[in-house]
């Protein structure tokens, strides 16, 4: 950049600001299927979605201290979220890298494949997702990702409201009569 102005595009963080808050809130479950190296915003991207299933040859590191400057991508808000606010600042401050493994033990990664079955792996669960209630799966979704701002009294409420909404679709129906006749459910919505 030329002195005294900036280096960045002026947009550049709204474009990185709405494509994470697009993940967040798409009303459908966003799988992040990641293998090798994952640092910087590539880990925030993977923890804005809402399920991850990593290569075992994966290396993690949130690295924003590595080079000199504070994280980005919601790495603040998701981070504490999946690990705990004493072991996010750990990964935080020191930069350290760590395993796939060692992700899905804190929580950050839903489970670790052979690098191999990871496409296989990851589509198994995206068609099983598929074929799940999507209006459910939306609300469960928007219920989840709003659970740190709502008092418990709420959220008792909004579940309550949610589950009635949901006994009012064909899908609940089929839900019911799948589970008692033990079959699959063929879910409409």
């Amino acid at each position: 950049a030329i002195e005294g102005e900036s280096a960045l595009p002026g947009d550049m963080f709204d474009n990185l600001h709405q494509a994470i808050l697009n993940l967040v809130m798409m009303e459908k479950p966003v799988i992040a299927c990641v293998k090798g190296a994952v640092a910087g915003f590539g880990l925030s991207l993977m923890l804005a979605c809402d399920m991850v299933v990593a290569a075992d040859n994966s290396v993690f590191s949130v690295a924003y201290c590595k080079i000199g400057t504070t994280p980005d991508g919601g790495m603040s808000y998701f981070l504490p979220r999946a690990v705990g606010q004493k072991r996010a600042l750990e990964l935080s401050l020191t930069g350290q890298r760590f395993s796939a493994e060692q992700a899905e033990r804190w929580g950050m990664v839903n489970r670790v494949v052979a690098v191999e079955l990871l496409e296989t792996e990851s589509m198994t669960l995206a068609e099983s997702l598929c074929k799940g209630p999507k209006d459910v799966l939306a609300r469960t979704k928007r219920l989840f990702n709003q659970t740190y701002e709502t008092s418990l009294k709420d959220r008792l409420n909004e579940e309550a409201d949610n589950f009635f909404l949901s006994m009012l679709k064909e899908d609940f129906a089929e839900g019911v009569t799948s589970f008692c006749e033990k079959r699959p459910a063929i879910f409409k919505e």
